[in-house]
């Protein structure tokens, strides 16, 4: 049994622990609301580029050029964490991108990975998948940026290294298939697995775009040979604006994971140190009363000898 100075270390110790489990619960809990802050920020920038796109292709037809036909090449994009933690929120993205690729006919053997975090590297690697690129997940705000961008380079990369070199970025062709996975924070505040195709962007996208009317009397102005070249740069900026979202939107979620995680923790510690405390007091109440009988009755044993 164990003596009630180690119970007393083990209360203490507990206790530390608990400091740290709710620090890193109130770390998670900021951290939540910086990454969906930022989302909120990233949609003004988005409508701003739809706008854009629906200046050059309003009453006129979209400037997509259909290359010659390369070899079909599918790249997923999934996200999850570097760090612990978190339960099964790497392994639950791991297995929804697989189960997906599979049920969309797509042979999964031949596809890219870009993966995200290496606790989640690890689950890919494990059902016996090859990774074409890994990344560490960002660990700010403004690290996002940079890596949004360098998946888009990437994807720039793949892109003419199938085309034969042509550094073209060509968001018409059929042959490249780019999907990002993901997982989200959804109103009931749960977590849920989603998926984006980024690649080829969607027909009906530009063709309800090309519908809007614009919203004031002023139409803006553009030379008619800059119209492809502005258009392409328009829609790079868009593939960075979902990927910067889906980044945001998983590191919302790992964060938000890992705060449960941390609460649920804490309230076992709760538990625990309820219990530890109790059995202490008992114990030591218990050896006051062995103290207070050994001096009663070392008192009777002096007095009978008197």
């Amino acid at each position: 049994m164990q003596t009630l100075e180690g119970l007393k270390r083990r209360i203490k110790t507990t206790t530390s622990l608990k400091d740290i489990v709710s620090s890193m619960k109130t770390l998670s809990a900021v951290s939540v609301g910086q990454y969906e802050k930022s989302t909120k920020a990233l949609k003004q920038y988005s409508e701003s580029i739809e706008m854009a796109l629906l200046a050059l292709i309003r009453g006129r037809t979209i400037p997509l050029v259909v290359p010659q036909k390369f070899k079909e090449k599918v790249v997923a994009i999934v996200l999850g964490s570097d760090q612990g933690l978190v339960g099964r929120f790497n392994k639950s993205i791991a297995n929804f991108a697989i189960d997906y690729l599979k049920s969309n006919g797509i042979d999964t053997n031949y596809v890219d990975f870009i993966v995200g975090g290496k606790s989640l590297s690890s689950k890919i690697l494990s059902l016996g998948y090859d990774i074409n690129t890994l990344f560490t997940m960002p660990s700010s705000v403004k690290a996002m940026v940079t890596v949004a961008k360098k998946i888009v380079l990437k994807l720039s990369d793949i892109q003419s290294e199938q085309q034969n070199g042509i550094k073209d970025f060509s968001f018409s062709n059929m042959q490249l298939k780019v999907y990002i996975f993901f997982n989200k924070k959804n109103e009931k505040s749960s977590i849920e697995n989603n998926v984006i195709q980024l690649l080829p962007i969607d027909a009906n996208f530009l063709k309800k775009l090309s519908e809007k009317k614009w919203p004031t009397k002023n139409i803006p102005i553009y030379a008619p040979r800059s119209r492809r070249t502005l258009f392409s740069l328009f829609m790079r900026q868009l593939l960075f604006a979902n990927i910067y979202n889906a980044v945001a939107q998983s590191l919302a979620a790992e964060h938000f994971t890992r705060m449960i995680s941390m609460q649920n923790a804490e309230k076992n510690i709760d538990e625990h140190l309820d219990a530890m405390n109790l059995e202490y007091q008992q114990r030591r109440q218990t050896e006051i009363t062995n103290e207070l009988l050994d001096v009663v009755v070392g008192a009777e044993v002096l007095k009978n000898k008197k």
